[in-house]
């Protein structure tokens, strides 16, 4: 792996385009292990063949292109998100969150709080893991089922309140009824009394770029049915989704 990046690194704007021996040099590996490694990159797609002057060169493949929009959809969502978060808040007068996944953990990028006094939901810049609660497990399970397990499998399962869930069976389980239903709920796991309603938001090709839930305490869902909640979420997440386009 460190080996493979060390070649990656060695790309940039005055090293657009580089010959075999180029890359031994610059990382000091021997040609043999470079060009072992760039044929794995280039299976994946992170590195292409060229030619100049009827030498063979190796330059970024075009799968960068394609990670770089994810990563620039990620950091204009919250400009993007904010009008429908606004106005789920005002029509909910519930807490309403935007999460994104960074490695094994859920970021939360921006807030809106209900307009209420009692103020105990994660704050702007929080992680919390991606097992753990509403938000972060929309963002799980829209991830492989390996790489779900290979997470699942590093997790310490801290517990944050009694109602945590730390039992990997019941997690999987959880992340199946999320893929099949479309959004997730929980219940004190974060926080004692809360209850969060999660739905994912999705870029053209399908793939999830963040998780939109509301939270509130639990006297705040005696009113309103989950059901109705949920086609809230789904509809914000929706017109969010449009602006994407």
């Amino acid at each position: 792996m460190e080996k493979a990046l060390g070649i990656l690194e060695c790309f940039d704007m005055k090293h657009a385009s580089l010959s075999l021996e180029e890359l031994s040099a610059m990382t000091g590996f021997p040609k043999p292990t470079v060009f072992r490694m760039i044929c794995s990159l280039e299976k994946f797609g992170y590195i292409r063949r060229t030619e100049k002057e009827g030498r063979l060169r190796f330059q970024l493949g075009m799968v960068f292109l394609e990670k770089s929009q994810i990563v620039n959809s990620q950091l204009d969502i919250r400009a993007l998100a904010k009008n429908e978060m606004l106005r789920l808040r005002n029509e909910t007068n519930l807490s309403v969150q935007l999460a994104v996944r960074d490695v094994c953990d859920a970021v939360y990028i921006e807030q809106f709080e209900a307009l209420k006094l009692i103020r105990v939901f994660p704050q702007v810049g929080r992680r919390v893991p991606l097992y753990a609660a509403a938000c972060p497990r929309v963002l799980l399970a829209a991830l492989p089922e390996e790489e779900q397990m290979a997470i699942l499998a590093g997790a310490d399962y801290q517990p944050f309140t009694q109602q945590s869930k730390t039992d990997q069976k019941q997690i999987l389980a959880e992340l199946a009824a999320i893929a099949r239903n479309g959004y997730a709920v929980s219940r004190g796991e974060l926080y004692e009394g809360t209850i969060a309603v999660a739905v994912p938001i999705r870029n053209i090709n399908s793939e999830v770029l963040a998780a939109l839930s509301i939270i509130g305490t639990e006297q705040d869902f005696e009113d309103v049915k989950m059901e109705s909640y949920i086609e809230k979420l789904q509809h914000a997440a929706a017109k969010i989704e449009e602006r994407l386009l």
